[in-house]
């Protein structure tokens, strides 16, 4: 399923591109929504055990005082306590899109499940994936995979298209009316300019990590559950300059 020409050229562009073709099909997506819940459902009330919410307001995120009302959850790595979603790193669909973006030679750098309840499913605010990550060259890709039908109403991906191309921001803490969001960085963003990508549950968008990227709250009848997976070329240095030799390789080989 490598990526079209003008899909590719669409992508250099716009640094973000809706798929247009189903990446996952119905029994998949039943298996992987299954496991996703069940994980979710483990991990519930669980602390430094991986879920992790990032709508929490207050000075940190372990703190006893931390407003919990919105939730943004989190559990990273899945494909290390998962085998369906270690499998998924392997998905030929999803590595023929990152080939067509950057290369052969295709290491992950971490996946993660995002969900949003219905109700009160917590705002992500604008900002650039490589502005928590700093790697260098910043030219890492994310696929983001909608488990649900995805839009508008509850908390689709929405971009500001050829944002990568200015570099990266300067981010900040996130702030809400309630207070900072300690797990959150926050840049100025011209949203006139911003763009929803509405994805239906089986398909995917894909973005690059400098591109400026926001979802709103979920206060619809419906949850939203999203798994992404971020890729880097083999070769990526981290935030302290270091090859990162030891992050899985998912195809050709090592640089």
């Amino acid at each position: 399923m490598k990526l079209m020409p003008q899909e590719v050229e669409e992508f250099r562009r716009d640094g973000y591109l809706k798929i247009d073709r189903r990446i996952i099909d119905d029994e998949h997506l039943a298996v992987l929504s299954e496991h996703y819940d069940s994980l979710f459902a483990q991990k519930r009330g669980t602390i430094g055990e991986g879920l992790r919410n990032l709508a929490v307001v207050g000075d940190s995120e372990s703190d006893e005082d931390t407003d919990c009302a919105e939730e943004m959850l989190q559990i990273m790595e899945m494909w290390r306590v998962d085998e369906e979603f270690r499998k998924l790193l392997y998905h030929e669909p999803l590595l023929d899109i990152a080939e067509s973006l950057i290369g052969a030679d295709i290491q992950l750098f971490h996946d993660q499940a995002l969900y949003k309840p219905a109700y009160h499913g917590g705002e992500v605010y604008w900002h650039q994936d490589n502005g928590y990550w700093r790697c260098n060259p910043p030219n890492l890709v994310s696929i983001w995979i909608a488990l649900d039908d995805a839009d508008e109403e509850n908390g689709c991906m929405n971009v500001i298209p050829g944002s990568y191309l200015a570099g990266l921001a300067a981010h900040e803490r996130a702030e809400s009316e309630k207070g900072d969001l300690p797990a959150l960085l926050q840049v100025d963003a011209d949203v006139n300019r911003a763009v929803s990508v509405p994805v239906e549950a089986g398909y995917a968008m894909v973005h690059h990590c400098l591109t400026l990227h926001q979802t709103n709250p979920n206060r619809s009848s419906r949850d939203r559950r999203a798994m992404v997976i971020h890729y880097m070329p083999s070769g990526t240095r981290n935030r302290d300059g270091e090859v990162m030799t030891d992050y899985p390789l998912l195809r050709g080989k090592l640089a």
